[in-house]
């Protein structure tokens, strides 16, 4: 019974939502925002989403900052992700013109040099600004072929309309659990290969545990371990929201000889550039993200 659940939910998915979801795709900026100005009043004021979570992880973040800076970041984070949910949607039918003006790639010569040299290489992002955007933004940038990593979602519906986003300019979405199969399959060909580097692992126990923002945190030892095995060079690339709907995306190289580096060293440089990207901006990283539900375990 349950194995036929799913295609039925998928199929009702495809006719009844995802029509719907590409018709507001098409809607200008200026009345994205405005529903987006309406999300904000929805998951802050009415249905106080997360509100708690969000509190308690810029209060253990932010530990010297004041009651109202604390509530200041709160509010600009729950409007943040009122334009992320929109503009996420906006990437469903965006235009290759619009969306080099409006996501940039500051360090194109990074990747220019990548593909010149024939070198394949890790991209480690964040939670930060608009990771959607940047996915379709840069296979529009770059020759060389771009595989994002990503977390599959429960629902068919939505894990394939994500699917179909993702990769609408070229790019090649890759699901977590297939990440070594792919990559290896596509190691001979010059390939830009982008993580979340902030993301939750499942367990504390196969965790890296690092430093972020003066408490132990695990970390997924993903990005660290295929640099690693395949000694491609590993670069952070952190966004800046440069205005409403507008951002640049700016990549810097943190382990050139992966191989050369202790382990854990990684992961920890990608640690502590999270935290300078988020100190940053702090109200546009995923705050309602339960980001501290692990506990390292004793020896």
């Amino acid at each position: 019974m349950k194995k036929q659940e799913a295609p039925a939910k998928s199929q009702v998915f495809s006719w009844l939502i995802w029509p719907w979801i590409k018709l507001i795709s098409l809607l200008p900026f200026a009345v994205l925002y405005f529903i987006s100005d309406g999300l904000f009043v929805l998951l802050y004021h009415i249905l106080k989403y997360r509100r708690t979570v969000v509190e308690r992880n810029l209060k253990r973040c932010f530990p010297n900052k004041s009651e109202i800076e604390i509530k200041a970041i709160e509010k600009d984070f729950y409007r943040h992700l009122g334009d992320l949910f929109v503009e996420t949607i906006k990437g469903i039918s965006i235009s290759e013109f619009e969306m080099k003006r409006r996501m940039v790639n500051v360090n194109q010569d990074i990747y220019d040099e990548l593909n010149k040299t024939g070198k394949s290489s890790i991209i480690v992002m964040s939670h930060c600004g608009n990771w959607e955007w940047i996915c379709l933004m840069s296979q529009l940038s770059c020759i060389q072929q771009i595989q994002c990593v990503y977390k599959s979602l429960s629902s068919k519906g939505f894990d394939r309309m994500m699917f179909l986003m993702r990769s609408k300019f070229g790019a090649n979405p890759i699901p977590m659990e297939q990440t070594l199969r792919v990559l290896a399959a596509n190691k001979d060909i010059v390939t830009c290969n982008a993580f979340i580097g902030d993301q939750n692992p499942s367990s504390g126990k196969t965790a890296c545990w690092v430093n972020f923002f003066d408490q132990e945190t695990a970390f997924m030892w993903g990005p660290e371990k295929i640099a690693r095995k395949f000694n491609w060079p590993l670069f952070y690339l952190s966004t800046v929201k440069v205005k409403r709907g507008y951002y640049q995306a700016i990549t810097v190289p943190l382990a050139l000889e992966p191989n050369n580096l202790q382990e854990g060293e990684i992961t920890q440089l990608i640690a502590r550039h999270t935290q300078k990207e988020i100190e940053n901006q702090p109200a546009t990283w995923l705050w309602s993200h339960r980001r501290w539900k692990h506990k390292k375990e004793e020896n």
